[in-house]
């Protein structure tokens, strides 16, 4: 999202907005964070500015917390932004099948959890405040490639397990599975030339298929030369295959952080929202 982020909190409690925005605060100093006790004040706030988070309480002073998602998932700047909603009482609204785009419900959160795991939720869906991949499972045949890539991780403390194979690949996820139920780790990165009996596509089609490693739970980077100048990227096989983006070589630093931010964010925002 282009330019500041921002945090929109709508809650009746006084105390509960104070505690909120001190605690969010202290943890992401730069995310941009407006307070609302009611619908009005909220309305005003989605109509002029664009969140990445909306939470809001059910009961509000002036309207009911599902007629106001209603109302903001017909501005045009929050029609898509996650909305979470905060309440000690299960509504059918919340999880029901029958709900449509106008009164979507991105997650319900219970307050009896307590102020500091409504924080921690917001920020683990958010991302950017998480840590970068801490264990990343990296395949790739070329010592070059290999040599860029591995002081890339090395020089920004990023753990990684590197296989020159497709098979011990494979093999080797198998048995973390067994001990590690949908894997221990946060992504994997793979050459797409890797050797004859298995190249970068098949593997990823087997962690996809065979191990059953979606692209939430596991999200995989592919490494791919540039195509030349009579010759176009296979986005289909790239994406058919199961992946969930790729990075040219050779590799450019700041562009390969920030490409495993942000998958490593999307495992985060998956596992936030089924904790």
């Amino acid at each position: 999202m282009p330019g500041k982020r921002r945090l929109l909190l709508i809650d009746s409690s006084d105390s509960a907005r104070t505690i909120l925005f001190k605690e969010i605060s202290n943890r992401a100093p730069e995310l941009d964070i407006i307070a609302c006790g009611t619908g009005k004040e909220a309305m005003t706030a989605v109509k002029r500015f664009e969140f990445e988070i909306i939470t809001t309480g059910i009961s509000l002073p002036d309207t009911d917390g599902y007629q106001l998602i209603e109302l903001i998932r017909q501005t045009p700047k929050n029609k898509d932004t996650a909305i979470f909603v905060v309440s000690g009482d299960t509504d059918t609204r919340v999880t029901g099948a029958g709900m449509d785009d106008t009164d979507a419900v991105t997650a319900y959160f219970d307050k009896a959890e307590g102020h500091k795991s409504l924080v921690n939720f917001i920020l683990n869906f958010l991302g950017t405040y998480n840590e970068l991949p801490v264990n990343v499972l990296y395949v790739d045949k070329s010592a070059t490639s290999t040599a860029i890539t591995t002081g890339i991780l090395d020089r920004n403390d990023i753990r990684y397990t590197h296989f020159r194979d497709a098979v011990a690949t494979i093999e080797f996820l198998k048995q973390d599975l067994e001990e590690n139920p949908g894997s221990s780790f946060d992504l994997m990165i793979t050459d797409l030339t890797l050797d004859s009996s298995m190249n970068g596509f098949e593997l990823i089609q087997a962690v996809r298929n065979d191990l059953q490693l979606d692209y939430l739970t596991l999200p995989i980077l592919l490494m791919t030369i540039e195509p030349g100048e009579d010759e176009r990227t296979d986005f289909t096989a790239i994406f058919g295959a199961g992946t969930n983006d790729f990075i040219t070589k050779p590799v450019d630093e700041d562009d390969l952080l920030s490409r495993l931010q942000t998958l490593v964010n999307i495992k985060r925002q998956s596992e936030a929202l089924n904790t």
